[in-house]
C-alpha cells in the first residue's frame, strides 16, 4: 500500500495514536475532547486542527476511524492505525 508523505506535525499524531492503540490493546479508542486536548497539547502546531489532520491520515490512509456518539456529542471513534514502518 502507498502512502503519502506526511508532514512533520501530521507524522507525531500517526505516532501518538500508534500509541494510544497498542496502550488500549488495539481495541477502538474514542478520541474525546479531553483525549484530543491532550493530544494538541503535546503537538502545540495542530491546536484547533486536530479533527482535520485526523481526516487526513485518514485519506491518506495511515488510520481508520469513524464518528461516534459520546458525552460531549460527535466524537471520532479510533478503530484501526497502520503501523509505523
Amino acid at each position: 500500500m502507498e502512502r503519502e508523505p506526511l508532514s512533520a506535525e501530521a507524522e507525531a499524531l500517526w505516532l501518538r495514536l500508534w500509541e494510544i492503540w497498542q496502550d488500549n490493546d488495539e481495541d477502538d479508542v474514542i478520541l474525546d475532547s479531553y483525549r484530543l486536548s491532550d493530544i494538541e497539547a503535546d503537538i502545540p502546531s495542530l491546536e484547533g486542527r486536530i479533527k482535520t489532520a485526523l481526516a487526513y491520515l485518514q485519506r491518506a490512509r495511515y488510520v481508520q476511524y469513524r464518528t461516534g456518539v459520546g458525552d460531549d456529542g460527535i466524537e471520532p471513534v479510533l478503530y484501526d492505525v497502520y503501523e509505523p514502518r
